[in-house]
């Protein structure tokens, strides 16, 4: 009898859970996670060598630069000099490595990103080779469920229906949005302004970038505006992202980007309510199973 009334309670938990899984498929996340992103970016370069091209001042930043990043001619922000769009290939649990998504069988996320704009930029040479370290200002995002992956061959020029600083995209803007928000300042302790630090080779154009992310909006909002992210002057965020990029094989400059870049963004996550309301009916419905055994 015990045998039977233990089943029949895990059959019933089994089918409510299982309705959790399907009508759940991108709220399934809680805890620490990862998710790991491919970028097409559209960045400023060309600072030249002088230990501070500019220092706390955007439009002097403007006027050292040789050239502007291609997605700001003509855009609404034309000051921006860090923009672009990627794509989550995974999302992952880092404490045990469990896999959450990925793309292609669950589907596509994929965002654009803008609004970012160098205020301080300054260069240290050795032995010939040149490091531009950038702080920007500004930059906003956004993550969106689409039906198919991004197409970076539209490339980051101003077109009808495309600019990067106004979250513009084809292909990617039209779907339904899962995540929005900004970039955080405080992203380093040498510039509790900044919201976004870069450091790249001035010959080869291969660097790193971090930010702190801040979510304002989308389906999952609440899942994810969690703010246990600390950064190095103390204030709190939900996401931290951190990217390396090159344009080694010319395949970015081919379409008119400047670099391609990989990365990941951490962050933590609880479960959503409509998960958290389905984990409870499928509770329910195992202790009503096991009260009609017993009567």
């Amino acid at each position: 009898m015990l045998k039977t009334k233990l089943a029949s309670v895990a059959a019933a938990a089994a089918l409510s859970f299982g309705a959790i899984g399907s009508a759940q498929a991108m709220g399934i996340i809680a805890g620490d996670f990862k998710f790991t992103i491919d970028n097409y970016d559209s960045g400023t370069t060309g600072y030249g060598t002088a230990a501070i091209a500019c220092l706390n001042n955007t439009a002097a930043c403007d006027a050292a630069a040789s050239s502007k990043a291609p997605g700001s001619v003509g855009s609404i922000n034309t000051s921006a000099d860090t923009m672009g769009i990627f794509s989550v290939g995974l999302i992952t649990r880092i404490s045990d490595g469990a896999v959450l998504f990925t793309k292609g069988t669950d589907g596509f996320l994929t965002g654009v990103f803008g609004n970012l704009a160098d205020h301080t930029v300054g260069t240290s040479c050795n032995l010939g080779v040149c490091t531009t370290t950038t702080f920007s200002s500004g930059g906003v995002w956004a993550l969106y469920q689409n039906t198919s992956d991004y197409n970076p061959t539209l490339g980051p020029t101003v077109a009808a229906g495309k600019d990067l600083n106004a979250l513009l995209y084809p292909s990617i803007t039209g779907g339904s949005l899962y995540l929005s928000g900004v970039f955080g300042a405080g992203v380093s302790s040498a510039d509790s302004t900044a919201t976004y630090q870069s450091a790249y080779n001035s010959s080869t154009i291969a660097g790193a970038g971090q930010a702190y992310l801040d979510i304002t909006g989308g389906s999952a909002k609440t899942q994810y505006d969690t703010n246990t992210m600390t950064d190095p002057n103390g204030g709190k965020h939900d996401l931290f992202l951190d990217i390396t990029y090159n344009d080694a094989d010319g395949s970015a400059r081919a379409l008119g980007w400047t670099v391609t870049s990989s990365g990941q963004i951490k962050g933590n996550a609880v479960p959503e309510p409509g998960t958290m309301a389905l984990a409870g009916l499928a509770l329910l419905g195992a202790g009503l199973a096991s009260r009609r055994r017993k009567s």
